[in-house]
Formats: structure tokens, C-alpha cells, sequence
């Protein structure tokens, strides 16, 4: 049986769920997992963020492209770092691991009153206790010879849930020598209760069959299953009215024949709630009761209607629910179920869907960019196949724009964490090696200010994106909620974002190319110079510090405490 170290077991496991680059900041209780990283014969590169913080946001932005994210970090200032970016990936259900390296086995089991570095007081279960809550499971290894499993274990639970899981591996068995794998990672992935699925399936048929016309909201948990085709194929068969979520946009829906928009509860256009609302059957498929996907609940999907909503592992029917139900079983089972069923009447009208739409394209002119206008200009600049992340305002009202075909965009999701868009899509970059999309950010400056280093990273990997910085010199989602008066706190240090490429080590002209832009012949300008962006091109958008789009004023009337 041919043996390989604990450390090179798991960079193993990680590289079968596609996992080929790993992010992490080197300390002293992980050195020698860092080592196998770098000499080990697993397949996986090793990424260096600048922080902690960044780097899990970027495991989590590489997980939601490629399907699994890891960042390896020291114990206590390392993994305690990485919380927040941990607590996103839960909350919008992004599978990830945090490595931790502790100190060896003997120190973590012998009882001391010896107070370790990175230790809180002399309590080493600290990390493991407070990583419980926003983990599916959080664990520490310290039996060698159970290792393996135990590691198997993890990645499945964190497959299987779509959640982030915490691994502690003590410095004295990262090294340490284990049986390699001698078969694939059995994910065994939870089966549906056949009788609940037979008793869901029934009765969505039922509401089907005698239903005139059907509408379809698709969320992020279709994605995170890889099941957007299947909703395509559901959408086709029932001839079903299909509009997108705030949490994950997906072109191959909104460039779909029977697209009705993107949907938010009352924040949405009116043609998009008379459709979605007004069908005789709603299917919410892969979404969750989130806020900012229900408009912060405003949403009527089945208050004067039949409602199937398909969630991660149970289908609830008109307010009854079927438990051990599982969206990768279900979709697939309701698609054969419905083949007998005719085609749904579907009227489309010539009205707005999104608030920004292709067809509004104007000529530009002299005057200063607003948000408005801005956004027009991007969804025309976008094309099929793009790969998109954003911050704030940036994902705000791009969320709202109309998208081509198989555009895929991530960011701040429900969870919202300032600068968490950025560090994701730094680790998008990763995973888009392949894809090979065309890489576009869009991010509000407040935002980009708090993971900013790390455009370091992409410039250190000589990565071609275009990266566009919404300069309104503050936090304009923040005025839009708050309004009415001028506050210092929603005002931050201007920084010439323009100069950031060579500060952080490009070269200006070579692999760094940078831009200042504030009227709409400037901005047309420079989308068509970056048709094929090559190199960091960083584009700074000036914007008046109280110009807000018209839906984000929506928005933001309802989001005010």
C-alpha cells in the first residue's frame, strides 16, 4: 500500500472536487502543510492572498465556479481571520474548507496552565466551539488512524450540505505518513425519502395539470447543484414564464425566450410581478426565503396562487411540506413526471423587465456619467459567456441590468459583507483558468477599499480582467438607506485608485493599464478598448456622491430600519 502524508491525503481529496489552486497564509503551526503544498504530487497550486480575511472570500468565489474553495491558514490569528468570509459561504451556501495547523498532539492533550501564542487563554477547543456555528462541521485531528476517514468525512458533509467546513491538523501529523487513496471520494450523497418524493411529485403534477399558465423563479441553490440546464429543460416543458434572483443571475435564463426579468418581491418591474405573481402556478426553483431575493419579503408568490417552492433538501406545496426531499432528486424526477403535461399558455408582452435593458442604448454625449445611464452602457458591453462579480452598488444595480446568454455573476449574495465581492472574484480568476470567460468586476469603491490589497494577487498572476471602481466617494448604498442627511461616517479618504496597479507591483502600460473616466463618451470609449481585456485594467468611474439609481432608491425605502 503506498503511503503519502496527511497533508498531501487531503490537497489529494481537494483536487478530485476540482479544487487545483488552494489559498492560504503561511504560520508557523502550518509550515509543513505549506511544504506539502509546495512538493507534494497532488496536482494543487497554492495561492497567496494577502490576508486571511481576502483569501477565504477568494476560496469562496473559486468554490461557487468550480465547485469547492479551500483556504489554508495558522491556528487562532489565522483561522479567527477567516470568520466572517466563513459566515457568507453559510449563509449563501458555498461549500469551502478552512486548514487550520494547531500546535502537535501532545500540547493540544496535556492539561497546562501554559498560556501558547495564538491561543486564547489556554483553551484550544476556542477556534473548534466557535467555528460550530457557522460550519457544518468544525473538528480537529488528532487520532492518526482515523485521519482519513474523519477527512473523507468533512468534504462530504460539506458537499452534501452545500456549507463550509473548519479542519484542525495538528503540526506533528501534517507530515505524518497515511495509506493513500486507493478510490475516488464516495460523496454519498443523502437520498430522497421515495415515498415523500412520490407524494410531492403527485401533488405538483395535480396543481400542473389543471394549471393554465406557470411561472418559474430560479435561485442560487440550481447553480450550486449544477442544475441549471435541468431548470432550462423545466422551464421549455411547461412553456413557463422564468425570471432570476438578486443572489445569483444566470444568463442562460435571462436570455431565454419566455424571460420575464429579474424578480424581488414589489422592487420589481410591474410587468415582471403581474407575470410572476399571476401565473396560476409559481415554481420557486432552488430559492430560498432570503430578503434581498424576496425584495426584503415583499415577495406574493402564492398568496392568490398554486406555489411549489423546491429547496435544497425539502419541497413544500402550498404550505405543506414534503421533508427528505432533495432538489437534484426532485427536478429531475418532476421533468419526466410532466411529460404528458401540454404546454402552458404564455403571453408575452413588449414590456420592461429590467430596469436596465439592452434596447435602452442611447449615443453617448459629453455629459457626466449618472448610475442610470451607466448601467445601460453595461449591459451592452456584456457579452455571452462573461464571468462577473461585484460589491455593493456595483452587484446592486448589476443585479438589475438585462444579462446575455450564460453570463455568470457572484457577490455579496443575501449575506452583504462589504468587500467580500472583490476577494470572490479575485478567487473566480483562479478558477476561471477553466473556463477561460472574459473577466469583468464591477465594485463599489466603499467596498473594494476593504479587500483592495489583493488586486496585488492578480497582478502577481498576470491575470487579463477589466475591473470598474464606482468612485462616489462613500458609501452609497448606505446615503440611499439613510437619507436626508450628510454624514461624516458614509464619507471615506479618496483614493487614487488609478495609481493602485504600480503601488502594488505592475507596471503601468505593460501588465497594469489604468483609466479615469466621467462622461459617457469616456465610458464608451474604454468598454470598447477592453472588448479583450489584457492584463489588471483598472478603470476608475467617477459618480457623484448623491446620484443614485432609480431602483436602488426602491430598494432601499424598503430596506430602512
Amino acid at each position: 500500500m503506498q503511503q503519502i502524508t496527511l497533508a498531501t491525503y487531503i490537497l489529494t481529496r481537494l483536487k478530485e472536487l476540482n479544487t487545483n489552486h488552494v489559498f492560504g497564509i503561511p504560520g508557523d503551526y502550518v509550515l509543513p502543510f505549506f511544504d506539502e503544498i509546495l512538493d507534494g504530487n497532488h496536482g494543487v497550486k497554492h495561492i497567496m492572498p494577502r490576508n486571511e480575511l481576502n483569501g477565504t472570500y477568494a476560496a469562496d468565489g473559486y468554490s461557487k465556479m468550480n465547485g469547492f474553495g479551500a483556504m489554508v491558514v495558522t491556528f487562532g490569528v489565522g483561522s479567527l481571520s477567516c470568520t466572517n468570509a466563513i459566515a457568507g459561504a453559510y449563509a449563501d451556501d458555498t461549500p469551502i474548507m478552512v486548514i487550520a495547523g494547531t500546535a502537535t498532539v501532545e500540547v493540544l492533550t496535556t492539561p497546562t496552565e501554559r498560556r501558547y501564542h495564538h491561543v486564547i487563554e489556554n483553551n484550544f477547543d476556542t477556534n473548534i466551539e466557535m467555528f460550530k456555528h457557522i460550519t457544518c462541521a468544525s473538528q480537529r485531528l488528532v487520532d492518526l488512524s482515523t485521519a482519513t476517514f474523519d477527512v473523507d468525512q468533512m468534504l462530504r458533509k460539506a458537499m452534501q450540505s452545500k456549507k463550509p467546513v473548519y479542519l484542525e491538523v495538528p503540526y506533528d501529523l501534517q507530515t505524518a505518513m497515511v495509506d493513500a487513496p486507493t478510490r475516488p471520494l464516495d460523496l454519498m450523497l443523502e437520498q430522497s425519502s421515495s415515498s415523500n418524493l412520490n407524494a410531492a411529485l403527485e401533488a405538483s403534477v395535480t396543481l400542473l395539470e389543471k394549471s393554465k399558465t406557470r411561472s418559474v423563479l430560479t435561485g442560487h441553490l440550481l447553480q450550486r447543484e449544477n442544475m441549471i440546464p435541468q431548470g432550462v429543460q423545466l422551464v421549455d416543458q411547461l412553456n413557463a414564464a422564468v425570471a432570476t434572483t438578486f443572489s445569483c443571475k444566470m444568463g442562460d435564463f435571462e436570455a431565454h425566450p419566455n424571460n420575464i426579468g429579474i424578480y424581488m418581491g414589489e422592487v420589481s418591474e410591474d410587468y415582471t410581478k403581474e407575470m410572476m405573481d399571476g401565473a396560476d402556478v409559481a415554481i420557486a426553483l432552488g430559492v430560498t426565503f432570503n430578503e434581498f431575493d424576496t425584495g426584503v419579503f415583499t415577495t406574493r408568490l402564492g398568496q392568490q396562487q398554486d406555489v411549489i417552492w423546491i429547496r435544497k433538501d425539502y419541497v413544500e406545496i402550498n404550505g405543506e411540506r414534503y421533508d427528505m426531499v432533495y432538489l437534484r432528486d426532485f427536478v429531475p424526477a418532476l421533468l419526466g413526471a410532466i411529460r404528458h403535461i401540454d404546454a402552458g399558455g404564455l403571453q408575452q408582452q413588449a414590456r420592461r423587465k429590467f430596469a436596465f435593458e439592452q434596447k435602452d442604448r442611447f449615443t453617448p454625449t459629453d455629459n457626466n456619467l449618472t448610475i442610470d445611464r451607466l448601467f445601460v452602457q453595461f449591459s451592452n458591453y456584456l457579452e455571452a459567456g462573461d464571468m462577473l462579480y461585484g460589491d455593493t452598488g456595483g452587484f446592486i444595480n448589476a443585479s438589475q441590468a438585462e444579462f446575455p446568454a450564460d453570463v455568470v455573476m457572484h457577490g455579496c449574495g443575501n449575506w452583504g459583507s462589504l468587500g467580500a465581492g472583490f476577494g470572490m472574484f479575485v478567487g473566480a480568476n483562479f478558477a476561471n483558468e477553466q473556463h477561460n470567460r472574459r473577466s469583468v468586476s464591477i465594485q463599489g469603491e466603499g467596498a473594494f477599499t476593504m479587500s483592495a490589497q489583493d488586486l496585488a494577487t492578480l497582478i502577481e498572476h498576470k491575470k487579463d480582467l477589466a475591473l470598474f471602481i464606482l468612485d462616489n466617494s462613500g458609501y452609497g448604498a448606505e446615503r440611499a438607506i439613510h437619507p436626508g442627511k450628510e454624514r461624516s461616517y458614509n464619507d471615506i479618504a479618496v483614493w487614487k485608485y488609478e495609481k493602485l496597479g504600480e503601488a502594488l507591483g505592475g507596471t503601468e502600460g505593460v501588465d497594469v493599464h489604468s483609466y479615469v473616466v466621467n462622461t459617457e463618451k469616456e465610458m464608451d470609449a474604454i468598454f470598447n478598448a477592453l472588448k479583450e481585456p489584457k492584463g489588471v485594467n483598472i478603470v476608475r468611474v467617477m459618480l457623484d456622491p448623491n446620484d443614485s439609481a432609480t431602483f436602488n432608491l426602491r430598494f432601499s425605502q424598503l430596506l430602512q430600519h
